[in-house]
């Protein structure tokens, strides 16, 4: 088989996450849900109750009370923060995995992804259109989950990617990537949720967060919210290997984020302040 249809068969071979991430997700798709659909959910699964809870009692959300129910978990965390943490749960073994084609060592897509997740989280908040703040932690913790797949084709070739981006005879690593193995981390990630059935939004901020530009108009927003997660994760020192701050900032993102240089600063803080308690809280 080529590469490209090796590719293809470990993305049909890739295990999907926790089927009640989607129930949920489809869901709060119907305009007409309830609070209590979503609870009833989350309380069927023994596991993701647990963690909803220990999510909301972190202190990341903290309010000075214990939170004892779902019900008040999910009012104070947002729906699809709930979806985050029961994909980020069901999935931790693939984020833990080493990337031996980025050179990057066992747990680094892991810290990467959460500090994203973080990231965009608080960037929603700047967004010119409607961004879910828990969408756009869910999309951050996604968006390079194609690492997971194409690193293995990638091995090998990590020196050569490098010095294509260092002297600027590919535009950035993912052109590097698709002189390698004839695709890239973003097109993977984009074919593998498809396969699993997230909704289109989800989709396209994987396969265009390092190419916003390129998104259909109506998702934007929160394209460029990611795009800039990512950045502000590689900036703080999380990447992951070979092909950290090897991508350009797309500075049309001030035309969907009113956010200045040190609100930046603040997120950078946030999400150092953040990352430790959340992560032990979703890996414990």
């Amino acid at each position: 088989m080529s590469i490209i249809e090796q590719i293809t068969q470990r993305i049909k071979e890739h295990p999907l996450p926790s089927m009640v991430a989607f129930e949920i997700l489809k869901t709060i798709e119907d305009e007409d849900h309830s609070l209590k659909d979503v609870v009833k959910l989350v309380e069927n699964d023994a596991s993701l109750t647990s963690e909803v809870l220990k999510m909301a009692n972190s202190a990341a959300y903290y309010r000075g009370q214990p939170v004892t129910t779902i019900s008040r978990s999910v009012l104070l965390m947002g729906e699809m923060m709930v979806v985050g943490v029961a994909i980020c749960v069901s999935t931790s073994i693939i984020y833990q995995m080493p990337l031996d084609g980025y050179e990057s060592p066992e747990g680094e897509l892991w810290d990467h992804s959460l500090r994203s997740a973080i990231a965009c989280r608080e960037l929603a908040k700047f967004t010119k259109g409607k961004v879910n703040p828990g969408l756009a932690f869910t999309a951050g913790l996604l968006h390079d989950i194609g690492k997971s797949i194409i690193s293995e084709f990638l091995v090998g070739s990590t020196k050569e990617m490098t010095d294509l981006c260092a002297s600027r005879e590919a535009a950035d690593y993912i052109e590097a990537e698709r002189r390698a193995v004839g695709t890239d981390h973003c097109e993977v990630g984009y074919t593998l949720v498809q396969k699993w059935g997230l909704p289109e939004m989800l989709c396209l901020a994987l396969r265009d967060h390092h190419h916003p530009s390129k998104t259909e108009n109506q998702y934007k927003h929160l394209v460029y919210t990611v795009h800039l997660g990512d950045i502000i994760s590689m900036l703080g020192g999380a990447g992951t290997g070979s092909d950290s701050l090897a991508y350009t900032v797309d500075n049309e993102y001030e035309q969907y984020l009113n956010i200045q240089k040190d609100e930046l600063s603040l997120i950078l803080l946030k999400v150092e302040e953040d990352f430790t308690e959340l992560k032990e809280t979703l890996m414990s």
